[in-house]
């Protein structure tokens, strides 16, 4: 029993390299790497939006010829 045991474990030890190590079937992106990527593309679109809406209304305001009125009150 102790020796079946030994060879056993020393079987499984020896095992354990090949199944650490890389296969050319298993290479590539999964499932859930590429929806985690699309998730993260989808907020960085979504907030690209309002910040260019933002990024242009200021600089009309800087640049562009507004109300003098309200410059003039300071």
């Amino acid at each position: 029993m102790k020796r079946t045991l030994s060879t056993l474990i020393i079987t499984v030890a020896s095992a354990s390299t090949a199944f650490a190590s890389a296969s050319a079937e298993g290479s590539g992106f999964g499932f859930v790497t590429l929806a985690f990527l699309g998730f993260f593309a989808l907020i960085v679109a979504t907030q690209l939006l309002p910040g260019l809406a933002l990024f242009i209304t200021g600089a009309k305001s800087i640049f562009g010829k507004g109300n003098k009125e309200a410059g003039s009150h300071r």
